[in-house]
């Protein structure tokens, strides 16, 4: 019989409500088991289709803006307006997102990455000696961070950093409280969750428009220190407000929740591995870190490097992908239909022992040798094809950066990391992480 005509396998789950109960009481555990007796592509309701192969996830994000799109809306009934948008823009949009990669590539990065470990050691230095929440300092740091990135390219532009910083994470904040439910709730529905969602979203975008138009207003400058100016008088010179703004959100958001959780992650693994800590710590020492006056990047700290990228292979932030299907279109052996949508879990394909040695053990120096160490495509913490996450370059500057500071300056004593769970919402954070960062002398 034709796959055409054969459904995609998958347990039928409860009356009405499906495989929803099972999924939300454990998530990872769900597809995990779901994955062993069903294999790598199963279905895991009417519409949705989960795809765990490396060789089809990769296939499909380097489809997207084909047969796939990226974006869903995070309430039900705009699918249609939003589609049309996505149709109508498309082509300027993702030469915007290539101007704006050719921005993170050009002088204002060399800029940034000085002013990444001042911004740092403030905020560190704030609350040292004193047990804090670890996800919420990181956060506020990666949250500061970008919007550095993005508007704070001189002295003059300090408190614009933190008025865009503080919007952004109310808004990331709330996308999340919908992001973490697995129902998708009608748009005309008022609840307070959806309410404020629309708000805190308006919000970031009068305060980028606002920007825009002040530093449009300033003129010309001869050289460019953060993102807006390059968007503004470099590589995206011609471009409109409105698709500046596009660039200025989509790296606002991208660059905002994910270096803080995998930074929370970093802060538990030094808690629980000093001789990690001290490899890190010497590297940055020779290097220079917080003493020298050239700017550092991850060429000048492989093993630190090598320590991010096993972080986010083992806890990914972005743990749990999709796309939608736009048209008719093959996955492997299965016609799937537009309307339908694809899901793949990074955590399982990244602790997968098909496609990695030693799966279950923390290893950064799996990543110093010459040959990537893990099967075809079964790493892609940031996504693939061309709509790979625009802050991706951006993102490992920070963790590098950011993990070798922490290592330097501070000895990391966590409250209890018995207490410490992996929460597998709309990113996997380390939940119940607190922590005393004690300076060193």
């Amino acid at each position: 019989m034709s796959n055409r005509y054969r459904p995609v396998p998958g347990p039928s789950g409860r009356f009405l409500i499906g495989n929803t109960y099972e999924y939300d009481s454990d998530r990872l555990g769900f597809l995990a088991r779901t994955q062993r007796e069903y294999g790598d592509v199963f279905r895991f309701s009417p519409t949705t289709v989960v795809v765990q192969d490396p060789e089809l996830i990769h296939d499909v994000l380097v489809r997207t803006n084909a047969e796939f799109r990226a974006e869903s809306p995070l309430v039900s009934g705009a699918a249609a307006r939003f589609q049309d948008i996505i149709d109508r823009r498309l082509p300027v949009w993702m030469s915007t997102r290539r101007k704006g990669w050719r921005g993170m590539n050009s002088s204002g990065s060399v800029a940034y990455g000085s002013r990444l470990v001042g911004r740092f050691a403030a905020i560190m230095d704030e609350h040292a000696g004193r047990e804090v929440d670890v996800l919420s300092v990181m956060r506020s740091f990666s949250g500061q961070a970008i919007a550095d990135f993005c508007l704070g390219g001189r002295p003059e532009h300090g408190a614009s950093v933190r008025a865009v910083a503080e919007a952004v994470d109310r808004a990331a904040t709330a996308a999340s409280a919908l992001m973490s439910s697995s129902l998708t709730l009608p748009h005309w529905l008022p609840t307070p969750r959806i309410r404020r969602f629309r708000r805190t979203a308006q919000e970031v975008r009068s305060a980028l428009l606002d920007q825009i138009t002040r530093r449009r207003a300033a003129g010309d400058r001869p050289d460019t220190q953060d993102l807006l100016d390059e968007l503004l008088h470099g590589a995206g010179a011609e471009l409109t407000d409105e698709a500046v703004y596009d660039v200025l959100n989509v790296v606002l958001r991208a660059s905002h929740g994910v270096p803080g959780a995998s930074l929370s992650w970093i802060v538990r693994q030094f808690a629980m591995d000093p001789d990690l800590v001290a490899r890190v710590r010497a590297e940055a020492d020779e290097a220079g870190l917080g003493t020298s006056d050239a700017p550092l990047g991850t060429a000048d700290l492989p093993y630190t490097e090598a320590v991010v990228k096993e972080a986010l292979r083992m806890y990914p932030p972005t743990w749990l992908m999709g796309r939608d299907i736009v048209r008719e279109t093959r996955v492997g052996e299965w016609n799937l239909q537009p309307g339908q949508h694809l899901m793949f879990c990074a955590y399982l394909v990244h602790r997968d022992p098909r496609w990695w040695k030693d799966p279950e053990e923390f290893l950064p120096q799996r990543w110093l040798g010459g040959d990537p160490p893990h099967g075809r495509y079964a790493y892609f913490p940031f996504g693939a094809g061309p709509r790979i996450c625009l802050g991706n370059q951006l993102g490992m500057l920070q963790l590098v950066l950011a993990t070798a500071w922490l290592a330097t300056r501070f000895d990391i004593e966590v409250a209890d990391l018995r207490s410490v769970v992996s929460a597998p919402q709309a990113l996997l954070v380390p939940h119940g992480l607190r922590a005393v960062f004690h300076a060193r002398a």
